[in-house]
């Protein structure tokens, strides 16, 4: 299993003395950092605990720009670890990139705060270590505000201070081991030094799981409200504070919607409706891991109203079943279902066991979201025993089945390896399912109203032994509806590696820009980077648009993308796209670039677009014409075994318009970006393609082929880039 790595963590109250002056910075182009190992100038952290530059800290290496998965247009350190963004704010002409760090190595741990600035949220410098952890504390996510009125009496009337709050880890060592409390800095020379508060934490609920502090101004009531999480228990609590220093408790929300994994970094902020600036909606981001629509990490969003003390949604999904008829709970046993354990011959009754399980196993995770007291629970003898079970046969005769599903994301692609439920009519397997990397049952639906009359029968595979390797089912229903499930919930995005979504704090005319942490917990330590490990998504703006009958998130990159273009390689409208695909000017080996295209998949099955293409791999963004769904899969992407939970396909619910769909694909070395439809849908993927894999096309299946309009242009620095 692979979640959220936590240390044996606290931190009693440190104050480290002023820092003297703003060190200098390392030098940047577009998102490629570079330059030597820095010192930390200042007060250090103890003298057991290295700092960023200290003897003991990692030799800088040479820039790693020659690295084939450097992006070009995202931002990345320089060298070690990076998640989550924090503290982003823009002040004073300039954008700060706060973000979780590990000064000392290229995986988790040593959390302290990293920083990069920027002019245009596109050419970033990275800045030295913000706050490093100290002995007692680690340095968890959180944000900063402009205490313009000095409300907190930290600055003075003429310089008032940028106020960071933060999640304070504190270690094994300190006073309160294991506990995470919210604490306070200020920066007094525009956020490029900072001292801890004495006075810190400044709110502390006794909690191991109470986390990620954003804060805004609330100009209604004239108080500063911060949102936290109490991770374990799905809820977002709200407090309010005068001061900044002393908080006082509001409200919460949750759990809603997705709640198949720890919910972490929320925000609440206010958004015109349509551009209405009299018709506003709040929008809360709740990000997830795991239990994601995509598997692992993910971003959902509330919209709903905030009056100063609550976040009310105005639309929950009923995430109810429907009535119908049971066909299998296991609470008297298998009940004729045929079950095979230890397949490989090891010894022992894994995956199944000889009856089904009361809840959670030993070595597990809390198992929940079943139905009565048992289940089906593969995880006898942990992830490694192979083993199926097959159910009695039966007539199908209701337009819906409907089952809780759990366990490991292992799709069935007809490869192995896989983890799922199948739905087999005639020895064909015609629906599966899996779970999301979670140990909560969630609904699945399946919309068997073609196959009604037909015989069938119900087999739990298990041929996964890694990570997740095994399955959870229970109640199993025939009915005429279907149950709601994650696809029904609003998401950020759809695709694999976004997570950690914040948004930026006092943007010029109040734009809502978000970054986040451009990778999946599930295998975000074993990426093949190096001397870096980790990526930030590209900033993007967002904006409420009325759809179906609803505000939703409407999401498109930054104007200042637009920075970075270089002249199209290719522009032409009604391209004609034969059944045969229609090959584009390959791409320049270690160049970013965009696809613009609008698809009319007319009689296709299948049309979509081919990037990072080489003699046996690519990287696909494909609409499905009879699912309606458009998927980015990544299954054949170029290195994909450091992890089997890497290779995937990630789809979006998402009808065409006037039989059109129109699709801005932006392509870096090391990443996909899909925005749909004028970014009602995004699907987001990490890739690492080889050296050679620089193909791309336009291609159909099923159909005569159509006409089509395409655009592709080079983004940031070489040859063609705008900004060489």
């Amino acid at each position: 299993m692979h979640r959220r790595p936590r240390p044996d963590l606290r931190h009693a109250p440190r104050r480290p003395a002023r820092h003297p002056g703003r060190p200098a910075a390392r030098s940047a182009t577009v998102a490629l950092v570079t330059g030597a190992a820095l010192t930390l100038t200042g007060a250090a952290a103890p003298a057991a605990v290295p700092t960023a530059g200290s003897a003991t800290a990692p030799a800088a290496p040479s820039t790693g720009s020659d690295h084939p998965h450097r992006p070009r247009i995202h931002f990345t350190p320089e060298q070690n670890w990076m998640n989550d963004p924090n503290g982003l704010i823009h002040h004073d002409g300039v954008y700060h990139l706060y973000f979780q760090y590990n000064p000392e190595g290229d995986r988790w741990g040593n959390m302290s705060w990293g920083h990069a600035t920027s002019t245009d949220l596109m050419t970033w410098e990275e800045q030295p270590l913000a706050l490093p952890y100290t002995e007692d504390e680690h340095v968890f996510s959180g944000g900063i505000v402009f205490d313009e009125h000095n409300t907190s009496g930290l600055g003075t009337a003429e310089n008032p201070p940028l106020v960071a709050l933060y999640t304070s880890a504190y270690t094994g060592s300190s006073e309160r081991p294991g506990i995470q409390a919210q604490s306070l800095a200020y920066s007094l020379d525009g956020g490029y030094t900072w001292e801890r508060y004495e006075g810190n934490p400044v709110l502390d609920i006794d909690s191991g799981e109470f986390r990620d502090p954003k804060v805004f101004w609330y100009e209604e009531g004239g108080y500063w409200v911060m949102s936290t999480v109490v991770a374990t228990e799905r809820r977002v609590l709200f407090h309010r504070s005068d001061d900044l220093v002393e908080w006082e408790f509001l409200s919460d929300f949750g759990p809603a919607h997705a709640d198949g994994g720890v919910w972490e970094v929320p925000d609440l902020f206010e958004l015109p409706v349509d551009g209405d600036p009299d018709d506003t909606r709040w929008v809360l981001i709740v990000n997830l891991n795991p239990g994601s629509v995509a598997g692992g990490s993910g971003a959902q969003y509330f919209v709903g109203d905030f009056d100063g003390t609550r976040f009310t949604p105005e639309h929950l999904v009923d995430s109810g079943p429907p009535d119908g008829e049971v066909f299998a709970d296991f609470e008297n046993g298998y009940g004729g279902w045929e079950v095979v354990n230890d397949v490989d011959g090891q010894g022992g009754d894994g995956p199944f066991g000889t009856a089904p399980a009361a809840g959670t196993l030993p070595g597990q995770h809390p198992v929940v979201g079943y139905e009565g007291e048992h289940l089906l629970n593969g995880f006898v003898g942990g992830d490694a025993p192979r083993g199926h079970a097959t159910s009695p046969e039966f007539t199908i005769d209701r337009d819906f089945v409907n089952l809780l599903v759990g366990g490991g994301h292992h799709p069935r692609t007809g490869e192995g390896g896989h983890a799922s439920v199948d739905l087999v009519v005639d020895g064909e397997v015609v629906r599966t399912a899996t779970g999301q990397d979670s140990e909560t049952l969630d609904w699945v639906s399946w919309d068997v109203a073609d196959l009604v009359g037909r015989t069938a029968r119900l087999r739990v595979e298990d041929d996964a032994t890694g990570g997740w390797g095994h399955v959870l089912l229970d109640h199993v229903m025939f009915s005429d509806d279907p149950v709601p499930g994650l696809a029904d919930y609003d998401w950020l995005d759809w695709g694999r590696d976004y997570y950690a979504a914040i948004s930026y704090n006092d943007t010029p005319d109040d734009a809502r820009v978000t970054m986040a942490w451009m990778n999946n917990w599930q295998y975000a330590e074993n990426t093949p980077t190096s001397p870096w490990r980790g990526a930030m998504a590209l900033p993007r703006q967002l904006e409420l648009e009325t759809v179906d009958g609803r505000p939703r998130l409407v999401q498109n990159p930054v104007d200042q993308l637009e920075s970075v273009y270089g002249d199209p390689v290719y522009d032409r409208n009604r391209a004609p796209v034969h059944a045969r695909g229609l090959d584009l000017p390959p791409a320049e080996p270690g160049r970013a670039y965009q696809v613009e295209l609008t698809l009319r998949p007319g009689r296709s099955e299948e049309i979509g677009l081919r990037v990072h293409e080489g003699a046996d791999q690519a990287t696909v963004i494909g609409y499905d014409t009879a699912a309606q769904e458009l998927f980015l899969d990544r299954s054949d992407s170029g290195d994909t075994g450091f992890h089997d939970a890497f290779p995937s396909r990630s789809a979006v619910p998402l009808p065409l318009d006037d039989g059109r769909l129109r699709l801005r694909v932006v392509v870096d070395t090391s990443s996909v970006e899909v925005f749909a439809a004028g970014g009602r849908a995004t699907l987001t993927d990490l890739v690492f393609p080889g050296p050679d894999a620089n193909g791309m096309s336009v291609y159909t299946d099923g159909g005569p082929g159509s006409d089509e309009d395409v655009t592709v242009r080079p983004l940031g620095p070489g040859p063609g880039g705008a900004a060489e």
